[in-house]
C-alpha cells in the first residue's frame, strides 16, 4: 500500500484538514457534544446542543493550547469524512502542527488520540517551523487559546515566548461584560460571535448595536443588546498584553536584527489577527510594519501545503 498524506491543524477554535493527494481542504469548529461519555455530534452539528440541557449533554472544546481536554478522534474522523477520504489502496498518514513548546509526553498523547481516528503514522511540526521564513523576522501567531512570539534568523531561534492571551480570553471577558450589562449569561459561542461582530463594526468605524441570545436569572432565554464599543475594552485588554510581550521580545534582539525585522516586517497570523486593533497597536508600539494575509486563521495549513 502507498501512503496518503494529510495536513492537520487542530486548533482550539477550528480544525483544518488538507489532502495532499487530492489537493482538497476543509475545516470544522473544534466542538464535540458528549452524552454518557459518548460523542454524539461534532463541529457545526455540536452547536445545536449548546442551548440544550447541559445536565444531559455537554459541548466541549477538546483542545486548550497543547493539552487535550478530551479525545480529538471524533473531530479527526469527521474531517477525514468531509474530505471524502478512501483508504482501500492508500494508508492514511498525517503531518500535524503543534504548539512549539509541546513536550515529548504531550506529543505522545496527541499521537495516541490521532491514532484512534485511524491514522497510523504521524509526523509533527511546530507552529514556528510552519511559519518561519528564510529572512530574519518576528513571527506573532495569535490564535484561540495562546499566542506564540518568535524571532528567527536563517532557521535559528533568537527569541521564543508563549503567552496565554488570545481569542478565547477575549470571549471570556465578553461573557463577563454581558453579565455586567444585562445580568444575563451567554455561551462561549455567542461571546465569540459578538467579538467578531464588534470587530467588523469597529473596522468600519461604526458603533453598531449587537444582539444575541442569553439566559436570565430565571433560566429563561432572552435577547440582550450591547454596543460594539461596549466590547472594545475586552478586546483591548488582550491586545495590550500581546503588544507588551512582543515589545519585550523585541528588546532582546540586536540593533542589526531590529533593522532586518523592520525591512522584512512582522508576520502576524492566527484567528485573533482579524481582531480590530491588534495590527494597528503592534505597528504603532513596535514601530515596525506588520504583515498579515487575508486569511490569517488559515496561515498554518496554507504553509503546510508545500511540505509533502
Amino acid at each position: 500500500m502507498f501512503d496518503h498524506w494529510y495536513a492537520l491543524d487542530l486548533g482550539g477554535h477550528a480544525c483544518r484538514f488538507y489532502d495532499f493527494l487530492e489537493e482538497k481542504e476543509c475545516s470544522l469548529p473544534s466542538l464535540i457534544a458528549w452524552q454518557d461519555k459518548q460523542a454524539i455530534a461534532v463541529g457545526q452539528d455540536a452547536l445545536r446542543y449548546v442551548y440544550k440541557d447541559q445536565r444531559k449533554t455537554s459541548v466541549k472544546e477538546p483542545l486548550d493550547y497543547n493539552r487535550m481536554m478530551s479525545s480529538v478522534a471524533p473531530l479527526v474522523q469527521a474531517g477525514m469524512k468531509q474530505l471524502e477520504s478512501s483508504h482501500s489502496v492508500f494508508r492514511p498518514r498525517a503531518l500535524v502542527v503543534v504548539p512549539t513548546e509541546t513536550s515529548e509526553e504531550q506529543l505522545y498523547h496527541w499521537q495516541t488520540e490521532i491514532n484512534k481516528a485511524g491514522i497510523a503514522k504521524i509526523d509533527f511540526m511546530t507552529v514556528m517551523d510552519a511559519l518561519q521564513t528564510i529572512e530574519p523576522t518576528m513571527l506573532i501567531h495569535c490564535g484561540h487559546t495562546y499566542t506564540e512570539i518568535g524571532v528567527y534568523s536563517h532557521e535559528q531561534r533568537i527569541v521564543l515566548k508563549t503567552i496565554f492571551f488570545a481569542g478565547k480570553h477575549v470571549d471570556e471577558l465578553i461573557q463577563k461584560k454581558i453579565a455586567e450589562l444585562s445580568n444575563c449569561l451567554i455561551t462561549f459561542e455567542d461571546a465569540r460571535a459578538l467579538k467578531e461582530a464588534a470587530s467588523q463594526a469597529l473596522w468600519k468605524g461604526k458603533n453598531a448595536t449587537l444582539l444575541c441570545n442569553a439566559k436570565n436569572q430565571r433560566n429563561e432565554f432572552v435577547q440582550v443588546t450591547c454596543k460594539a464599543m461596549d466590547l472594545w475594552p475586552c478586546m483591548k485588554s488582550v491586545i495590550d498584553q500581546v503588544t507588551l510581550w512582543a515589545k519585550q521580545c523585541m528588546e532582546r534582539v540586536s540593533v542589526e536584527m531590529k533593522e532586518q525585522i523592520h525591512e522584512n516586517g512582522i508576520l502576524l497570523s492566527g484567528g485573533m489577527a482579524n481582531c480590530f486593533g491588534l495590527r494597528q497597536n503592534l505597528q504603532e508600539e513596535l514601530n515596525h510594519p506588520v504583515i498579515c494575509t487575508n486569511r490569517p486563521e488559515s496561515d498554518l495549513i496554507e504553509n503546510m501545503k508545500g511540505w509533502k
